[in-house]
């Protein structure tokens, strides 16, 4: 495998993971590895800038996730909690890992926190970052969720993939345009629609990842027994720290939450120095 830098982000090599084409990277050596989780309409090179650093004294796993970067998807696979939960465990047994640390942003998060539930006897540590699942959306962008979700449904069994015109003429998003004033002009939304659009993702396929987004009742998160680490920017506009702080207090006894002001949705980019610090001084 490759050692990531940020001069040399695309590097990389194609593995069979649950039938899923996936880019992983990979540096360092020793150490309990870590697996890194990228957010959504991201990849593995959204790590770039902490990877060095992050590696000094450990094997660093970086994968682009299904339907996500480089990796290739088969129309099959079905990217909702169970399908994630199954491509991270494959990751590991085909990188002869039995414990790792799992480190995961935004919709990585998402995953890395079922996992935890799921499969604790694999994991070591956990950091979540702004994790998606924790708390509801700010309420603009949960009623596109909403009216995303329900369209989705809807479309005939999922046939097909996306096209700009079947999201906006056939399927409405009155949601959106709720939430954003004007479809056209938001640039969240329309980013997702473009990234559905170009990629060519089946909508059943967007459907099943949607529920990655809904959060976890404090109950389940009852489950996670491995030391966790929250980092979340106090400025997320899409998932208000105040509530996550409290939904994590209330969910995992002893988690260590920082609250970063001044930080909207991620702290890896917008600061990338306490991040590492942070997560190093965790992990060790």
């Amino acid at each position: 495998m490759t050692f990531v830098t940020p001069e040399d982000a695309q590097e990389g090599v194609i593995v069979d993971i649950a039938g899923v084409q996936t880019l992983i990277r990979e540096a360092g050596s020793g150490g309990t590895p870590l697996v890194l989780l990228h957010g959504v309409l991201s990849d593995g090179t959204s790590w770039s800038e902490v990877a060095g650093p992050l590696s000094m004294d450990r094997r660093l796993i970086i994968p682009d996730l299904p339907l996500h970067g480089r990796s290739r998807t088969p129309p099959d696979f079905q990217p909702g909690p169970e399908g994630m939960l199954t491509w991270v465990e494959a990751l590991l047994d085909e990188l002869g890992i039995e414990e790792a640390d799992l480190c995961g942003l935004s919709m990585g998060g998402a995953v890395a926190t079922h996992f935890a539930i799921s499969r604790p006897d694999r994991l070591r540590r956990l950091v979540l970052v702004d994790a998606a699942n924790i708390v509801y959306m700010d309420e603009g962008y949960r009623q596109f969720i909403a009216e995303m979700r329900e369209n989705l449904e809807a479309a005939t069994g999922g046939e097909g993939t996306t096209s700009r015109d079947r999201w906006s003429d056939d399927m409405g998003f009155e949601g959106a345009k709720t939430a954003a004033g004007n479809l056209s002009t938001d640039p969240i939304v329309m980013s997702v629609l473009e990234y559905l659009e170009v990629r060519g993702i089946r909508l059943d396929q967007a459907a099943q990842g949607l529920d990655l987004l809904e959060p976890l009742e404090a109950e389940e998160l009852l489950g996670i027994s491995a030391p966790t680490l929250a980092i979340w920017g106090a400025d997320d506009p899409f998932f208000s720290s105040e509530d996550a702080v409290k939904k994590l207090r209330e969910g995992i006894p002893g988690c260590h939450i920082e609250v970063l002001e001044g930080v909207g949705h991620n702290p890896v980019a917008e600061r990338v120095e306490v991040f590492i610090s942070l997560v190093r001084d965790f992990l060790d």
